[in-house]
C-alpha cells in the first residue's frame, strides 16, 4: 500500500471520529467557500427591493426549495447581508429543521445578524449550530465566530458558558478552539470549587496562548484567596514577563501585584506598577483610589488629594466612593488642618446621610438611588447590565429595517428573541440585586464608624494642640500661700482629660444569690 493511500486512509479515519464523512466535509468547504459570481442581471438584483421576491414564502403549504437557500448564500458573499438574511429566513421557515442544509442556513443567517450589529441574534444561530450539530462539519466556524463575539462585546453567559460549553463535549478541535473551550470549563470549575478538576481543563490549553495567560490569572487569583501572597506573586509576575499582547491579562496581573505590593508596605514600587496600567480612563476609578491610599502612607499627601480631586471627573460619576472623604479628612488631619478635616467628615454625611438613614430605618434599600447604583457596580451585576444595555440597542435598531424583514414573520421572530433574552437578564439582575444592596449597606456602615471615629481624633487633636500651646497664665509664676483655704498640686504635666481612657465607675453587686433564698 503506498504511503499516498496510507495518509488518505488515516484522514478519512480522523473525520470519522470526529463525526465528519469526507463528503459532508466536501461540502462544508464548498458552500462556506466564496463561490465564484457571474455577473448577470439577475445577480444584480441586489438593492433592498430584491426581497420582493420571497414575500409569501413559508406560509401556509408554500414549498421551498434549494433555490432559496443558494440566493441566500450568493446575496451574503456579495455583502448584501439585509436581502441575505431575508431569503435565509425563509428558506428556514418554509422546511423542517431536519432538512437538507437546514443548518447552513442558520449558520449563515448568523453570519449576517453579525455583520449587521445584531450580536444577540447572531449568538441565538450560533448556539443552535453548534448545540443541534445535524451538520458537525460547521462546528468548528460556529464555535470561532462564539469565540470572536465573546471577545468583542458582552455575551449571554448562561447561554454560552454553561448551556453549551460546560455540558458538551466536542470531540477534536484546532489548537485555538480548545483553548477556548478548555478555558471556558477550567473557570467554571474553579468559580464552583472543583479546582482539581479546572486544573485538569487548564493542563490541555497550548502553552504560552491568550488562554493560557488567563488560566494562569485565575490559578494566582486562587493563591491569593488560600492567603498564599508570595506564589500569587509569582505567577502574576510570569504573566507580566511573558509575550501575551491581550490589555485585559496584563492590566488585571498589574492591578493585582501592585495591591500585593502595598498590602507588603512597598509603597514605591506598588505606585510605580500602579502608573504601568494603561487601561482606559474610564475604566481606572479603583486605579487612581488605590494610588492615593499608596501616596497617603508615603506621605506625599499633595499627590494623594491631586488623585482624589481626579476622582470628580465626570467619568467616574457612577463611581461607590466613600473612601476619598476619609482619605480627605485623614490628610488634612495630618496637616493640621482640623476645620477642613471636620469638613470631609461633613461631605461624607450629607453624600450619604439619606442613605444611611434608610438603613437604620430598615427600609427597602432598592428604592435608594445612592445604594441601588453602587450595588449595580458589583461586577457580576456589572456584565449583565452592560449585556442588557446592549439588548435594547440592538432591540430598538430593528425598526429600521422593518421594511426588508417584515415578511414571513421574520421581524416578529427578532424581536421576540430580544424581548424574551432581555426579561431573561432583568430576571438574573433582580436575583442578585438583594445580596449586592446588603454588601453596599454593610460598607456603608463600616464607612460611617469610620468617620465617627476620625472626627472623635479630629476633636481630640484640636483639644492637645490647644492644651499643648503656651499660654500668659502659664508662662507667669504663681505664688503658693503657706496657709489658705485652698488645695494646690503641683502640675505633673497630665490633663484631667488624659484620665478619661482609664476611668473606673464602682458600683456594688446587690444581687441576691439563689442561696439567700433557700
Amino acid at each position: 500500500m503506498g504511503s499516498q493511500t496510507v495518509k488518505s486512509l488515516v484522514a478519512v479515519a480522523i473525520l470519522l471520529v470526529m463525526g465528519i464523512d469526507g463528503s459532508s466535509e466536501a461540502r462544508r468547504r464548498k458552500i462556506i467557500s466564496r463561490p465564484e459570481i457571474v455577473e448577470t442581471q439577475d445577480s444584480k438584483q441586489n438593492e433592498p427591493g430584491a426581497v420582493s421576491d420571497i414575500q409569501g414564502i413559508g406560509r401556509g403549504d408554500t414549498a421551498v426549495g434549494p433555490q432559496i437557500f443558494d440566493r441566500g448564500v450568493e446575496l451574503f458573499y456579495q455583502n448584501n447581508h439585509i436581502n441575505a438574511a431575508a431569503f435565509l429566513w425563509a428558506y428556514m421557515v418554509g422546511n423542517p429543521p431536519g432538512a437538507d442544509r437546514y443548518e447552513y442556513a442558520e449558520f449563515f443567517f448568523a453570519r449576517c445578524m453579525e455583520a449587521l450589529g445584531f450580536t444577540q441574534a447572531a449568538m441565538e444561530y450560533y448556539f443552535n449550530v453548534a448545540k443541534n450539530r445535524t451538520s458537525p462539519e460547521l462546528l468548528p466556524d460556529a464555535l470561532q465566530s462564539i469565540e470572536n463575539l465573546s471577545r468583542r462585546v458582552p455575551i449571554d453567559q448562561e447561554m454560552i458558558y454553561m448551556d453549551l460549553i460546560y455540558d458538551s463535549t466536542f470531540g477534536y478541535l484546532s489548537g485555538e478552539l480548545t483553548d477556548f473551550v478548555e478555558y471556558i470549563k477550567g473557570w467554571l470549575d474553579y468559580r464552583n470549587g472543583s479546582i482539581k478538576w479546572g486544573q485538569r481543563h487548564f493542563s490541555h490549553i497550548r502553552p504560552g496562548s491568550y488562554y493560557d495567560y488567563k488560566a494562569k490569572y485565575v490559578q494566582a487569583v486562587y493563591e491569593l484567596v488560600k492567603h498564599n501572597d508570595e506564589e500569587a506573586l509569582k505567577s502574576f509576575e510570569q504573566i507580566l514577563a511573558s509575550d501575551v499582547e491581550q490589555t485585559d491579562v496584563i492590566n488585571a496581573s498589574r492591578q493585582s501585584i501592585a495591591r500585593l505590593l502595598f498590602e507588603q508596605r512597598k509603597y514605591e514600587k506598588a505606585y510605580e506598577m500602579y502608573e504601568t496600567i494603561d487601561a482606559p480612563i474610564e475604566k481606572q476609578a479603583s486605579v487612581f483610589l488605590e494610588e492615593a491610599w499608596t501616596k497617603y502612607f508615603q506621605k506625599d499627601y499633595r499627590r494623594s488629594m491631586g488623585l482624589l480631586y481626579a476622582l470628580e471627573a465626570p467619568a467616574f460619576y457612577r463611581y461607590f466612593n466613600p473612601e476619598k472623604f476619609l482619605i480627605k479628612a485623614l490628610i488634612y488631619q495630618n496637616l493640621c488642618h482640623y476645620n477642613v478635616a471636620k469638613d470631609a467628615v461633613a461631605e461624607f454625611r450629607d453624600e450619604y446621610s439619606e442613605a444611611i438613614a434608610s438603613i437604620y430605618d430598615r427600609l427597602d434599600l432598592t428604592h435608594n438611588s445612592v445604594i441601588l447604583d453602587a450595588a449595580l457596580q458589583d461586577p457580576s451585576i456589572k456584565e449583565l447590565e452592560q449585556f442588557q444595555s446592549r439588548l435594547v440597542t440592538e432591540l430598538g435598531r430593528l425598526d429600521d429595517f422593518e421594511k426588508y424583514w417584515i415578511q414571513n414573520r421574520m421581524l416578529e421572530h427578532l424581536k421576540r428573541i430580544y424581548e424574551l433574552k432581555r426579561q431573561q437578564v432583568d430576571q438574573a439582575i433582580r436575583a442578585r440585586i438583594e445580596p449586592a444592596v446588603r454588601k453596599v449597606a454593610e460598607r456603608l456602615l463600616e464607612y460611617e464608624e469610620q468617620m465617627n471615629i476620625l472626627e472623635y481624633e479630629i476633636g481630640l487633636s484640636i483639644y492637645k494642640r490647644i492644651k499643648g500651646a503656651p499660654s500668659i497664665a502659664t508662662k507667669e509664676k504663681q505664688t503658693i500661700p503657706y496657709s489658705d483655704k485652698r488645695v494646690y498640686y503641683e502640675f505633673d504635666g497630665e490633663f484631667w482629660s488624659d484620665e478619661l481612657h482609664d476611668l473606673r465607675f464602682f458600683i456594688e453587686d446587690r444581687c441576691f444569690g439563689e442561696e439567700r433564698w433557700e
